[in-house]
């Protein structure tokens, strides 16, 4: 049977199989990425910091990074609701790695697996109107969102979700 010109053009498993090998290899042989570490002896620099947020509207809120690790420059305004709360005033961050957040302070922490397979199914729920591929694709759309575990997560301190 002839294949149609226009018909997606799929790789096999031996395909597949050949090109992670030649990807692990790459890997392998790559120069190690040598990260110049912050005065205080993290990786970002905005490690372990309390940073301002403030949006157009109005809204402003001190936001805590628990991690070493980058945050999000914009989040959602818990106020107006747009995606327009900015990280402002850099200056001010304050380095505070012993800092205990309030009940209801938001705290960035690191994504997990989890969270980012109810991300993507959101994602897909929302772009797709309810026709959420199934098996490897959802997982694929997951792994991309999750980043090998280096994606940050907004949460709500002191707030734990009903069942």
């Amino acid at each position: 049977m002839q294949r149609k010109s226009y018909a997606a053009q799929t790789m096999g498993t031996r395909e597949l199989r050949r090109a992670a090998q030649r990807s692990a290899e790459k890997r392998a042989t790559a120069a190690p990425v040598n990260r110049q570490l912050s005065d205080r002896g993290h990786q970002h620099n905005e490690a372990f910091c309390l940073m301002w947020y403030a949006c157009e509207c109005g809204h402003r809120e001190r936001i805590w990074n628990s991690r070493d690790g980058v945050t999000a420059f914009g989040v959602q305004c818990p106020s107006c609701k747009e995606p327009k709360l900015r990280h402002v005033n850099w200056n001010l961050d304050q380095y505070a790695p012993d800092h205990v957040p309030a009940p209801g302070q938001r705290v960035w922490i690191d994504l997990t697996r989890d969270r980012a397979l109810e991300i993507a199914r959101r994602t897909v729920n929302q772009v797709a109107k309810g026709n959420v591929p199934v098996g490897t694709d959802l997982n694929r759309i997951a792994d991309a969102v999750y980043n090998g575990g280096m994606s940050p997560d907004l949460v709500v301190y002191g707030y734990v979700e009903a069942v």
